[in-house]
């Protein structure tokens, strides 16, 4: 009897001493739950010994029972991840292999907020308010002002290195806003004309340009790397457009990237199941007479007037003299670019995730001087201008704002300029200059 004993006691350590190395393995991927290549993976007791994930996030190990440590997982872009493989895990194991399958959390790290200085007033006046403001090539500040209303009696106003106003245009329609092209020039955009603004010698001029001409031709041109020019096809009632390569010289086209919602796509297109027959009957009419399919029709016209719809926002920035850098906020990633080598590189970004706790919004807004790029986030009423660091995706630090609610944000030689009046108060709206700290 006490043989048997020994026997049944004997078999379960047999047993165990038979399975003490196994297998682990999986896939590696992120929160979206795309693979994650070449994140480093490695025993805590043994950090020496590190291996790393293949192309599409695969990984294998052999594991010691009761002799390895917890599996950790590295990458630049995620927070480090500790599997710790526990007895039921082990005791899981078909043929000796442990599947396990990870996500990496997203990398968010220790963001510094600094807190700009006590901004300097550019300009004001109780006389008039201004709406927009633009800094010409000569480096004179356009100002669009009003007395009352906008839309009635907006004058525009130059001025000079002191702050003083030189000159002035009496604008006729609805002012709307000033914008700057991909030359520098500043134009005025009122409901019904465009007006290109010329400055000489502290002397306004405007002349009139053709509507649809700059919206066409002018407008979607973003910047130019040595004879190529770079634009896009961007339409606020589709959720997909192109950025595309013009070259001067041999007047060739080329397509470079392809900014896509997909999701909002399925929304887009399968409205056309749920309109009525009238309006089915008529999208079908005009595919016949455009060739643009039916749904299409429907979407632009249908689904861009519900809650559902938000029009794409994935700016392109010139870095330095070469460089190209697309922020696809859809795919999560941010792409370089050049002329000569095209797509270099991609790297994650998550600033934009989740919108509502971080207080993410657009747009980007670049340093028009040393190329820094930031990002806008409201929190509590006051602006935080993070900037993103172009070699990681991710954000490098954060400046708020010394007022809440500010306008018409620029950003020139590290120094933020905005329009800001003070709540519930009678001053007018002034602008503000701050100095964005190192």
């Amino acid at each position: 009897m006490l043989k048997l004993i020994c026997v049944f006691f004997l078999l379960p350590f047999c047993l165990n001493g038979f399975s003490q190395t196994l297998t682990i393995s999986g896939v590696v991927v992120d929160v979206d739950g795309h693979p994650v290549p070449d994140a480093r993976f490695f025993y805590s007791n043994r950090p020496d010994i590190k291996n790393k994930t293949d192309k599409n996030g695969n990984f294998s190990i052999k594991y010691h029972v009761g002799q390895d440590d917890s599996l950790k997982f590295q990458h630049v872009g995620f927070d480090d991840y500790s599997l710790v493989v526990t007895s039921r895990m082990v005791r899981r194991a078909k043929d000796g292999i442990i599947n396990v399958d990870l996500t990496l959390p997203e990398k968010e790290g220790l963001v510094i907020v600094v807190h700009a200085n006590v901004p300097d007033t550019l300009f004001g006046t109780q006389e008039y308010s201004v709406a927009d403001f633009e800094f010409d090539k000569s480096g004179q500040v356009i100002l669009l002002t009003y007395e009352k209303n906008l839309n009635k009696g907006s004058v525009l106003r130059l001025l000079d290195s002191t702050s003083t106003v030189v000159d002035s245009y009496y604008v006729t329609g609805d002012a709307v806003e000033l914008r700057t092209d991909f030359r520098g020039n500043t134009h005025l955009i009122t409901e019904e004309q465009v007006f290109l603004i010329y400055v000489n010698k502290n002397r306004l001029t405007v002349y009139l340009e053709d509507r649809d001409y700059y919206f066409r031709y002018v407008s979607p041109l973003i910047d130019t790397i040595g004879d190529n020019i770079y634009f896009s096809n961007y339409s606020d009632v589709y959720p997909a457009f192109d950025y595309l390569e013009f070259n001067r010289r041999d007047s060739a086209y080329k397509n470079i990237i392809k900014v896509e919602d997909t999701l909002m796509m399925e929304l887009y297109r399968s409205e056309f199941k749920y309109v009525d027959v009238r309006t089915k009957i008529w999208a079908h009419d005009k595919q016949l007479e455009t060739g643009i399919d039916k749904e299409i029709w429907v979407g632009a016209t249908v689904f861009t007037k519900s809650l559902y719809y938000e029009p794409l926002y994935a700016p392109l920035f010139k870095v330095g003299e070469d460089s190209i850098f697309v922020f696809d906020h859809y795919k999560n990633l941010l792409f370089k670019y050049s002329p000569t080598g095209g797509f270099s590189d991609s790297l994650r970004i998550s600033y934009h995730r989740d919108s509502r706790k971080s207080g993410w919004e657009q747009p980007l807004l670049q340093d028009r001087e040393n190329d820094n790029i930031y990002g806008t986030f409201q929190r509590s009423g006051f602006t935080y201008l993070s900037e993103i660091d172009c070699c990681t995706g991710a954000i490098r630090k954060s400046f708020r704002l010394h007022f809440k609610y500010v306008e018409r944000i620029r950003i020139i030689d590290g120094y933020v300029y905005y329009v800001y009046r003070p709540f519930e108060s009678v001053q007018k709206k002034y602008i503000y200059r701050e100095k964005l700290r190192s």
